[in-house]
Formats: structure tokens, C-alpha cells, sequence
């Protein structure tokens, strides 16, 4: 055990003090110590709270954090990789070493900018007006989703075909679909979707599948103002609403059954009901 180990075991431990000249008593609720010298003076001397184990993961957590944020910057130079990773490690002031924080490397530079983006996506829906959407889809709240989140890619449209390639890897499948599942939900959400039928499943399927299909697209699209994906984003919307109309007229009583199962059972394999 080296010392630094012995000093963070001690610490843990709480504060001891010696003194044959004074006697101390501790407060654990107000965490005061009390300290009676020989004249009967008493004084306060607080005492510093002892880290617990939930601290020490929420401090290293918080390092990671703004190592991965400051890595951003580097992006354009580097890409999505562990050399951006050391760089960003420097620039919030860690040796370049700390890149080993991060065991999937680039992977997990790709998914602390997706829950970024997804975390801001959510603040900004808080704001939109909400629709009546029981037995509809939403499709302009959806659309507007949909296309706000494509946009916050725009400053690493370059590199993010490397960054989609990455998310394919066995280690990082699991993030990747944990946050487009997070994606949808939340746009499925927060557009006013409060169903608990078959529905709920058909949007969010749905609603993956054209978001990811929008990606690859907004990648070629080079018309002025994206209006080329704005309309392609238009389209498979209208594309689902006819979907939504035609299993509203022809439920499959099995089908939400099956659809669950295989949702669940995805996951499982996936080890995304794991995974915050």
C-alpha cells in the first residue's frame, strides 16, 4: 500500500487527535468538535465532513466530464480519438495519461457529446408547445426534433462519419443504442405522447428509424440551409403517419405483446437495461 493510499485510508477514516492537555468531544450531528483547554474555554472547531464512497465516484465522474468537454475542441484535428482525449486531459489541466480513464476511447468521446446533445434537446423541447397527440403522430413537434438534433452535429460534420463507424464497434453498440433509444423516447415525450398501447412502441420504432436514416442523409446534404433534409425528414414523417393510420384500423392483438418482448429481450442482450 503506498503512502498516498495509507494517507486516503487514514482520511477516510475520520480525524484522531492527541493531546494530553485537552479533551475532545465530537458533535457527529453539527460535526463540531468541541475543544476544552485548561483554562475551561470552550471552542468550536469544525470538522471536515468524510468523503464516502458515493463522493469519490461523483468527484471522479465530474473529471471525466470535463476532460471529455474540453476534448471537443480537439475534434476537428484529431477526430473522435484518444489522441483528442489526451489533449482535452491537458486543457483541463490532467496529465495526458488520463486518457485512460476511458477504456473505449474514442467511443466514449462520441457518447458524452450524444447525451450532451439529447440533454440539450430536452431543455429545448421544455420550451415548444405541446400537441394533442392520443391517436396521431406529432409531426411537426417531431420534425422540428428531429432536425434541431441533427444540427447540433453541424460543428463536426466532417468527423462524424468517423464517429457513427466507431459506434458500430461491439464495446460502444450498447451506448449508442442506449442513447438513441434515450432520443426518442424523450422527443415521444415530451411532444405530449402519453400512450400505453401499441402506439407507444410504433412511434419509438418508427421514430428511430427515421432519425438515423435523417443522419446518414443531412452527412450528403449540401443545399442551402439543409432544406434538402428538412424535406426528407418531412416525408418519412408523413410516411409514419400513414403506418399509424393503418394499424389504428387493423390492430393485431398479439402484436404489442410480441413487439414488447423483443424490446426487452434486445436490451437484455445488449446490457442497455443496465446502463443510466
Amino acid at each position: 500500500m503506498s503512502n498516498l493510499q495509507k494517507m486516503i485510508r487514514s482520511w477516510r477514516t475520520g480525524y484522531r487527535f492527541i493531546s494530553p492537555m485537552i479533551s475532545i468531544q465530537i458533535n457527529n450531528t453539527q460535526r463540531v468538535m468541541r475543544n476544552y483547554s485548561h483554562n475551561n474555554i470552550e471552542k468550536d472547531i469544525k470538522v471536515a465532513p468524510v468523503a464516502t464512497e458515493h463522493e469519490d465516484h461523483q468527484y471522479e465522474e465530474n473529471v471525466k466530464n470535463l476532460i471529455l468537454e474540453h476534448s471537443l475542441q480537439f475534434v476537428s484535428k484529431s477526430g473522435w480519438s484518444v489522441e483528442s482525449l489526451s489533449a482535452g486531459a491537458k486543457a483541463a489541466g490532467y496529465p495526458t495519461i488520463t486518457h485512460g480513464l476511458f477504456p473505449n476511447g474514442g467511443g466514449d468521446l462520441v457518447h458524452y457529446f450524444n447525451i450532451k446533445c439529447n440533454e440539450q434537446l430536452v431543455e429545448q423541447m421544455k420550451t415548444w408547445p405541446k400537441e394533442n397527440v392520443k391517436d396521431k403522430v406529432p409531426a411537426q413537434f417531431v420534425e422540428n426534433a428531429i432536425i434541431t438534433r441533427l444540427l447540433m452535429i453541424e460543428p463536426y460534420k466532417d468527423t462524424w462519419p468517423k464517429a457513427m463507424a466507431i459506434q458500430t464497434m461491439p464495446n460502444n453498440v450498447p451506448n449508442c443504442l442506449a442513447t438513441l433509444l434515450s432520443l426518442v423516447d424523450d422527443i415521444c415525450y415530451h411532444s405530449g405522447d402519453r400512450s400505453v398501447d401499441f402506439n407507444w412502441y410504433v412511434r419509438r420504432v418508427g421514430l428511430a428509424g427515421i432519425y438515423k436514416t435523417a443522419e446518414l442523409f443531412y452527412l450528403t446534404d449540401n443545399s442551402q440551409g439543409n432544406t434538402a433534409t428538412r424535406n426528407f425528414v418531412a416525408s418519412r414523417i408523413r410516411d409514419a403517419q400513414l403506418v399509424q393510420t393503418a394499424l389504428n384500423m387493423n390492430p393485431v392483438a398479439a402484436a404489442p405483446q410480441t413487439l414488447t418482448a423483443a424490446f426487452v429481450t434486445a436490451k437484455n442482450i445488449l446490457g442497455i437495461n443496465t446502463l443510466k
